[in-house]
Formats: structure tokens, C-alpha cells, sequence
């Protein structure tokens, strides 16, 4: 059980660390902190200086496939070289390795923005109070969901009819797949099913038409894009149970009135990244379409996801 919260004393930081929307969430970070390193570069230099000298950005390391910090962070270097280059201030990122060491990290001030996963936002919340979404990653669905998909034929009612069966699934599962699949089987996916693991969602939709696979889970966005693609194909499948709607990945930051001015800044260079040079380049090259201001509901939605699936650390 999470004991920190935001306005208490804490221990210092000890940071560690699929086809379109269902490309890794890590990617969707790396973009974020991209685009923000693009915005900064078109603040007043005093600004874009004061931005990066004392605001922190923190990525929890579940926005990454299994890597380290080190390559995680060097992957971000050439960005944070451009920004010290025109800027003349180093920017500073850190890799957060939990929701604990994310609420010491913003309790110390090492961090004021902090990238994470809708439901992260839902767990952290109530342990930091003054958190707040600044922007969220768009979609291209305006649900985020987890569905297990048959053939039409499939008897099955749910997942539980086809224990023992054939399970297609990407090697790399977006977060909000993961959380699903961990919470809504007795056991571990790789016991409860016979795991067929494939590239991407593609291929493991692919699978269950083929009869490689007796069913498969994967985000309603790839769903979408795959009903599009191969309407024809598409028919030949059904939806066997779908996962409440996640909140999209946020951008929250911790206010602070001297950088409220910089942070807002920040936001406003994210939401028009589209209409720059580099900010469209960028989008591309990381498959994403953009940010967007959060609903009016979003820290509902995520606190709504938090209770159905409650925190639970790694190492409990």
C-alpha cells in the first residue's frame, strides 16, 4: 500500500529506471519529449533557459520496453543536445522507476512534469493532490480499450470458455493491454492459454482468421485500423469482451507560480506542433497524431480505471 504523499517529508529520489496507436507507449514518450524540446526552442530564450533549468521532466520507466536508463536517455540526448545548443541550457530527464519514486521525485522537487500512463495518473493522484493533466496524447479512436477477438464461428462466450486455447499475441502489448490481461485472468496469461507470440497486432489478428490462434487481445485502435484496412477479412472475426475505456497517456506537471508562464508556454508549442517544420517531422516519426487539451473528465476517467484496477507495486 502507498504510504508517500505530496506535502509530506520524503526520502531523496533514487530514479532507474502495437501498427499505429498500438506502437509502444514507450515510443509515445520519447515523442512527447520530443515535442517538447521543439517548443522550448521557440520560447523567449529567457524562458526557454528558466524552463529548462528548473523544471524536471520525469518519464515512468513503464513507458518503455525492458531497457535500461542509460538507453533510454540516449535516445533522447541528440534532442537534449539541439535544445543546449540554441538554448545554451542543459535540459534534465530522468527516468522514474515507479509510482513511489515518481511521488518522492515531485514531493523533492526534482521534478515538476512527469509522463505517464492514463491509469498511472489515476494511481498517483490521490498520494500528490495538486497534480494536473497538462495534455494527453491523441488517438485515433476516441476509446482506448483492450478486445479479445474470435472467428465468427467461435462458440465461446468469454475468455474463461477457451482456457488451455490458443492465445495470439503481439511481442510488444501497449500498458493499458497489459494491466487488462494481468487483472482479468485467474493466472498468468502464459499458464491460463497456450501464448502464440507474433510481431504485432497484425499478425496475431492474423492468426485467430487463419486458425493459427483461437483468440486474441489487442487495443481497440488496431482494431479500428485493421476493420478499415480489411473490411472483407474483418467480417470473418467478432468481438468476444472488451475491457473498460482507459485514459489516454498524459502529460501532468505539479504547479509551481514561477513557472507557471514557461509551463503554459510548453503547452502551447505541444498543441501546435503540427504546424511547424520540425513538429510535423516529429509526429511522424514517432506515429502519433499529436496532443490535445484533456476533457473535463479526465481525472474522473482515471480515477474511475484506478478503482477497477487498483495500484499494485512490482515487487508486492
Amino acid at each position: 500500500m502507498l504510504t508517500a504523499q505530496c506535502g509530506r517529508k520524503v526520502s531523496p529520489l533514487s530514479p532507474r529506471r502495437g501498427w499505429w496507436f498500438g506502437w509502444r507507449f514507450g515510443w509515445m514518450c520519447l515523442a512527447a519529449l520530443t515535442l517538447v524540446l521543439t517548443g522550448w526552442l521557440s520560447l523567449r530564450e529567457t524562458a526557454a533557459g528558466l524552463l529548462q533549468e528548473r523544471v524536471g521532466i520525469g518519464m515512468l520507466a513503464s513507458l518503455f520496453d525492458q531497457g535500461d536508463e542509460k538507453t533510454i536517455l540516449a535516445q533522447m540526448q541528440p534532442f537534449a543536445d539541439v535544445v543546449s545548443k540554441r538554448a545554451g541550457v542543459q535540459g534534465r530527464f530522468v527516468v522514474i522507476r515507479d509510482i513511489e519514486h515518481a511521488v518522492k521525485a515531485l514531493e523533492a522537487g526534482d521534478i515538476q512534469v512527469l509522463v505517464l500512463h492514463g491509469p498511472e495518473y489515476g494511481w498517483i493522484k490521490p498520494l500528490c493532490r495538486d497534480l494536473r493533466p497538462l495534455l494527453i496524447a491523441t488517438a485515433s479512436t476516441p476509446k482506448l480499450q483492450a478486445v479479445f477477438l474470435v472467428q465468427q464461428g467461435n462458440p465461446a462466450k468469454s475468455p474463461d470458455d477457451l482456457q488451455g486455447k490458443t492465445l495470439a499475441l503481439a511481442s510488444k502489448l501497449p500498458q493499458h493491454l497489459r494491466l487488462y490481461l494481468e487483472r482479468r485472468l485467474p493466472q498468468p496469461a502464459d499458464k491460463f492459454f497456450r501464448v502464440l507470440e507474433v510481431k504485432n497486432a497484425e499478425d496475431a489478428i492474423e492468426a485467430v482468421i487463419e486458425g493459427k490462434a483461437d483468440l486474441t487481445l489487442v487495443s481497440s485502435g488496431q482494431v479500428e485500423v485493421y476493420r478499415q484496412q480489411r473490411p472483407g477479412r474483418f467480417k470473418r472475426l467478432r468481438e468476444l469482451e472488451s475491457s473498460p475505456e482507459f485514459p489516454l497517456p498524459a502529460v501532468a506537471y505539479r504547479p509551481r507560480q514561477e513557472l507557471e508562464q514557461p509551463v503554459q508556454e510548453f503547452r502551447k508549442a505541444l498543441l501546435t506542433a503540427k504546424d511547424s517544420p520540425e513538429g510535423r517531422q516529429t509526429l511522424v516519426l514517432w506515429r502519433i497524431e499529436g496532443f490535445q487539451d484533456p476533457p473535463a473528465d479526465y481525472e474522473e476517467q482515471a480515477a474511475r480505471i484506478a478503482k477497477i484496477y487498483p495500484y499494485k507495486p512490482a515487487n508486492r
